[in-house]
């Protein structure tokens, strides 16, 4: 469980220490806003989303420890990789390779960890390997920040490449990985795992409503990690190594305790009542918001970094309950196939329009604002979060529904 959540951070921070590098990158290559939304979000969720589907269905299938282990050693080459590249091209081959080590990070984790986890604890365990994304945006913005001001935004990628190889030879070398019975093999062998899987989200009202709403939160997380750092720096006249340490602080520390502790309250709340299992993500979306559009409007520096700090607690509290959800709808053998749909959800949709989008609306949409159209545009895209609690709620109405039946499908 350590393990699998260190390299679990260890990705994020691989996944973001270009967001706190951000600006210095567009300075020596003269990018616009639109091409560094592209290169943190659409090119890593093309990659992420091509590589996904087929290494959830080898999960299914294979050894699952072994394919984590090699996809961490996959991207923290990559990592190591950006802190070499001579232009833009060279910006998104390796942006490129990154998402296809990441697409081999979570769905076969979530099922090691399902495998091991019972229902009545199960959002609890995912929620704390949940926290892995905290710890790694804390050490994104560190690592980012101080060495990117110190000895240049190279040597941050540098820093952050080592420590997935070393994680991924302990995982391979000191984890054994779960025997799977005959029948369960036979399942999981079956070649339509894809179709079936597909068909009991899209017919489970509660699987759908809960992936649309991963998605559209996906939007507004992404979006606003990508700029976040940018957004400081030019609003607030923040050195990068003061960002990476408030950030690391708030987003990492603060974020993280606010993400395991919503889970020990869903296990708690949830067993009283079921629906709270889902409930306490709409609690969370509510409480954030205010303080939300507070940070990002308000001109006051010291008011807008408390704001944020506050809303910064529960910034992941969604990740553990909605995938303990999707793991208690679906069968055992279905659930590394369901856990690559629901990341398609988030991090295809979420990376690859949220960045992008908020990017283009800074220098089309909020042009005329000139250096506050970074803000306008981050304002505007809470209302995707909006959105996504309707689908939650819709979802957590769904609980005490019965789940469809199995589909059977043929070659």
């Amino acid at each position: 469980m350590f393990l699998l959540t260190a390299i679990f951070a260890v990705a994020h921070m691989d996944r973001h220490i270009l967001s706190i590098s951000l600006d210095a990158i567009g300075q020596e290559f003269t990018l616009s806003d639109t091409q560094l939304g592209l290169l943190s979000g659409m090119v890593f969720a093309a990659m992420f989303l091509l590589a996904g589907f087929p290494i959830a269905r080898l999960a299914a299938r294979g050894n699952k420890r072994n394919i984590v282990a090699t996809s961490a050693i996959v991207w923290s080459l990559l990592t190591l990789t950006m802190s070499v590249a001579q232009n833009f091209t060279h910006l998104v081959l390796a942006r490129l390779g990154v998402g296809l080590g990441e697409a081999g990070a979570v769905a076969p984790a979530h099922a090691m960890i399902s495998d091991r986890f019972p229902h009545e604890t199960r959002t609890s365990a995912l929620a704390f390997f949940a926290t892995g994304a905290n710890v790694g945006v804390l050490l994104a913005f560190l690592v980012g920040g101080i060495v990117g001001q110190l000895f240049g935004w190279r040597w941050a990628f540098v820093l952050a490449g080592f420590p997935g190889l070393i994680l991924a030879l302990l995982l391979r070398y000191t984890t054994p990985d779960v025997r799977k019975s005959q029948s369960e093999q036979k399942a999981t062998a079956d070649p339509a795992v894809f179709r079936r899987t597909c068909y009991l989200i899209w017919n489970d009202r509660g699987l759908f409503h809960a992936f649309c709403g991963l998605a559209l939160i996906g939007i507004v997380t992404f979006g606003v990690l990508t700029w976040l750092p940018t957004f400081i720096i030019r609003t607030h006249g923040m050195t990068p190594a003061q960002t990476g340490i408030y950030l690391a602080l708030t987003t990492g520390i603060i974020g993280g305790f606010g993400t395991w502790y919503s889970g020990q309250l869903a296990d708690i709340w949830g067993t009283r009542n079921p629906r709270w299992r889902i409930g306490i993500i709409i609690l969370a979306v509510l409480l954030s918001k205010p303080l939300i559009w507070i940070f990002f409007l308000i001109s006051s520096t010291p008011l807008a970094l408390i704001s944020f700090a506050f809303a910064a607690t529960v910034s992941a509290v969604y990740w553990g309950p909605t995938f303990a959800y999707l793991h208690d709808r679906l069968p055992e053998e279905l659930r590394p196939m369901g856990t690559a749909i629901f990341l398609f959800g988030f991090n295809c949709v979420g990376v690859g329009i949220g960045p992008t989008v908020i990017g283009l609306a800074s220098e089309t949409l909020f042009a005329s604002h000139g250096q506050n159209g970074l803000r306008y545009s981050l304002s505007t895209i809470q209302i995707m979060g909006i959105w996504g609690l309707y689908h939650y709620w819709r979802a957590m109405r769904e609980i005490d529904h019965v789940k469809p039946p199995m589909p059977s499908f043929s070659r």
